[in-house]
């Protein structure tokens, strides 16, 4: 995983050492404690040999620069989205960025997620991770179907004239699709369809199978030829829709976000409660953090949603087979521990990169285990 590739420098040039000390101080001390920072703590914090005005004098320029805001309440003063963006973009400058994931960390990590019966209940069980890591709100996007490769299309005919499609991909991810034909089919021209299908579109990606499948029409006996466009068509809305990839996403602790202390007013957490309910909407505001840097943040106003202004979502992206990548991240306040949560999500991204490489690559199957077990792959087997 890549570490912020801003250079703060380049972002704030008007910063000399010491302004850029006591803005540093000031985040992290309002972070830890949620509390207006005074001078006098940004001396103690910073660990400056200049006297208590000369920190006020430099706060001063700070908060006419925009990186820091002085409260009408109080005296001290906190950060802005600017500031909090320079603070993240100084971490890049950091030998060591990352702070350490414990062993103990990295087992429990490992046993949560090696639970999972599939891969929908990894990614499930990867927002828990999550949320259990940094105390927000756990956003996990699924790999793209279009992108991965079909591993296998099982065929099953529940009547007559109704046949489920089920298509699974490398990744481990599997689509559904109902299939209602104008006429009965027998069995046994349903099973050499599938055994037609298979072997035109299996190991393609997901935007090349369905014009495979649907090639093979011209050539196939009349019975079948309905029943392989229909799976063409079933294939070409499950999988090869880039649209479809808006059904994976995965959101888990939501209730941390109502935690005393993470949010200054009651309206703000509902409208982020409410912006979790859209999915396609949350699922582009993650990638849109992942545009420039993997991993990513993006602060308050940096965030496309008003919705959001008092948030921070940092994101990094995951390996799944077949070059195909998908998402994670977390949503919190834009107060939070960026360097802690920073090294949290890329602690999660990396297990989860193993469990998938354990279910899909590496390892075998476990949906293809549970296809076989329910007989959905007798046919197969049988010629």
């Amino acid at each position: 995983m890549g570490a912020v590739a801003t250079d703060p420098t380049a972002a704030a040039p008007e910063l000399d050492e010491r302004k850029a000390a006591v803005l540093l101080a000031v985040v992290r001390a309002y972070v830890r404690v949620g509390e207006p920072v005074g001078s006098r703590s940004v001396v103690d914090e910073a660990g400056l040999s200049v006297s208590s005005a000369t920190v006020r004098n430099e706060m001063a320029a700070l908060e006419e620069a925009g990186y820091i805001s002085h409260p009408h309440t109080s005296a001290g003063r906190i950060p802005t989205d600017k500031g909090y963006r320079f603070f993240v973009d100084a971490l890049r400058g950091q030998t060591s960025a990352d702070p350490d994931v414990s062993a103990e960390q990295v087992a429990l990590l490992d046993d949560l997620l090696a639970g999972a019966t599939d891969l929908e209940d990894l990614l499930h069980k990867a927002t828990t991770a999550l949320s259990r890591l940094t105390r927000f709100a756990g956003l996990v996007a699924a790999p793209r179907l279009d992108r991965s490769r079909l591993k296998h299309i099982e065929l099953v005919q529940l009547a007559p004239a109704t046949i489920l499609a089920v298509a699974i991909a490398d990744t481990g991810r599997v689509t559904k699709r109902m299939v209602e034909l104008a006429e009965p089919l027998a069995e046994v021209d349903v099973q050499r369809a599938r055994h037609a299908i298979n072997a035109a579109a299996t190991g393609l990606r997901g935007h090349d199978a369905p014009d495979a499948i649907s090639g093979l029409s011209a050539g196939a006996p009349s019975e079948l030829t309905e029943l392989i466009e229909r799976v063409a068509e079933a294939v070409r809305s499950g999988v090869a829709d880039p649209d479809t990839r808006s059904r994976g996403l995965f959101v888990g602790g939501t209730s941390a976000l109502a935690a005393e202390g993470q949010f200054a007013r009651l309206e703000q957490v509902k409208r982020v409660y409410e912006t979790l309910e859209e999915q396609v909407v949350v699922l582009q505001v993650l990638q849109d953090a992942l545009a420039d840097a993997d991993p990513g943040v993006r602060i308050g106003a940096e965030l496309p949603l008003r919705e959001l202004e008092a948030c921070a979502i940092v994101a990094s992206s995951y390996d799944a087979p077949s070059e195909s990548a998908g998402q994670i991240g977390v949503l919190g306040p834009s107060r939070m521990d960026y360097r802690a949560t920073l090294g949290a999500v890329r602690a999660v991204a990396d297990t989860l990169e193993r469990a998938i490489a354990g279910m899909t690559g590496t390892g075998p199957s476990r949906t293809a285990d549970r296809l076989r077990a329910t007989n959905l792959s007798a046919p197969d087997e049988q010629r």
